[in-house]
């Protein structure tokens, strides 16, 4: 379907496993690569994906009209953050634990202007999310697409057909996943201890109990 430079893809569900066909994920890869805007779901919540840039971050922020926005990055691998966090060992077999999920991890910024700055990062739950980003060979970035003057997430499809109409060149809806989920959830451990920023889909005991394996771990090293 082509409309306002929008070209939607639909797709009645996902395949058993969780992914997309192989056709889906090279089309919207190659868009990505492409430097378009997409919408597709980032773990089952509709959102605007660009390649991790600063100006795809001033497009995103031009399009859902909010120019504070802070972006998370997507990676598919552990690889990827080597060039953007400041991490221990330990820090990595905590993330192990709980990664791939739907938890952002705030961290230290490898290429940090100032004292304390943090990035987030997310290694997504959604296989065919790992799969479009593992393609594109590059963190992305995202946005999902609220209600004005809400903190809801839109999930249904007339409502995000029509957000998503002249702000993005492409766009994928999965009928079974236009319906509300819980939202990531967020901590920070770019300090000597855990801070649970938002609660999410994960549960804060889960992730404190493997955060505090990890600091049983790390008193025996």
């Amino acid at each position: 379907m082509q409309s306002k430079d929008t070209d939607i893809l639909y797709l009645k569900k996902l395949k058993k496993d969780g992914s997309l066909p192989d056709e889906i994920i090279t089309v919207l890869a190659r868009a990505l690569k492409a430097n378009e805007l997409v919408l597709l779901p980032v773990d089952n919540i509709y959102a605007i994906v660009a390649v991790a840039s600063p100006e795809n971050e001033r497009r995103i922020s031009r399009a859902i009209r909010n120019p504070r926005k802070r972006y998370v990055r997507l990676i598919s691998s552990f690889r990827m953050l080597d060039d953007m966090a400041v991490l221990t060992k330990n820090d990595y077999d905590f993330l192990n634990r709980i990664w791939p999920d739907e938890i952002t991890v705030i961290m230290r910024r490898k290429d940090a202007r100032r004292e304390g700055e943090t990035i987030g990062v997310r290694f997504p739950r959604s296989r065919y999310l790992q799969s479009i980003i593992a393609q594109v060979d590059r963190p992305l970035i995202f946005s999902h697409l609220y209600r004005s003057f809400s903190k809801s997430a839109l999930f249904k499809r007339t409502d995000l057909e029509k957000a998503c109409r002249g702000r993005v060149e492409k766009a994928l809806l999965v009928e079974e996943l236009c319906k509300k989920h819980p939202p990531a959830t967020i901590i920070d451990i770019s300090g000597s201890s855990i801070s649970v920023m938002r609660a999410g889909r994960v549960s804060v005991e889960e992730i404190k109990s493997l955060f505090f394996l990890r600091k049983t771990e790390d008193e025996e090293l």
